[in-house]
């Protein structure tokens, strides 16, 4: 007897090799799926970053723009306040003159090395990194008294993010 070729294996030869590009072209489309979602969640977590340095940035500033307003209102008073140069950057610095027990302290808010700064020292004495108090970070502060207007002008900012003008009116002399 003859033997008669069996059809379905002859089909399974037939199909092998179109079983091979669909595996193929499925797993193509899975890496585009992978890469795409990828891609997407980079972007989504570049995204948040920005928004989270935006809002860090806008808290230091604001921070520091409501110390300094704070100090000038509350020292408020003939020969408390004082715009000098501070002898740690040399750029202008505020200068408040309290007598605390009969003996002049002297506290003084400027800016060194990205950082705003409070420090408080006995009349006279010069403020030094060491002994001050970190406020906020920040990279630009300029602070002068405007005799005119009798009142204190400040502007802070944070390169790349911006600044804060603001100006404090004396009631004092």
């Amino acid at each position: 007897m003859k033997r008669v070729p069996d059809m379905s294996s002859i089909n399974i030869k037939q199909n092998r090799g179109r079983v091979l590009v669909e595996t193929i072209a499925a797993m193509l489309l899975l890496v585009l799926l992978g890469v795409g979602c990828f891609s997407l969640a980079a972007s989504a977590v570049g995204a948040y970053q920005r928004l989270h340095d935006s809002k860090v940035n806008a808290a230091e500033l604001r921070i520091a723009c409501s110390f300094i307003t704070t100090k000038i209102r509350q020292y408020d008073m003939t020969g408390y306040l004082e715009v000098k140069p501070d002898p740690v950057s040399g750029k202008n610095a505020l200068v408040i003159h309290e007598p605390i027990d009969g003996t002049i302290y002297d506290t003084w808010i400027f800016h060194y090395d990205g950082t705003l700064y409070e420090a408080i020292t006995l009349e006279n004495e010069d403020p030094e990194t060491e002994i001050s108090q970190p406020v906020a970070r920040i990279d630009y502060f300029d602070i002068s008294y405007d005799e005119k207007d009798r009142g204190i002008c400040f502007s802070i900012g944070i390169d790349g993010y911006g600044t804060y003008d603001s100006f404090a009116k004396l009631r004092s002399n």
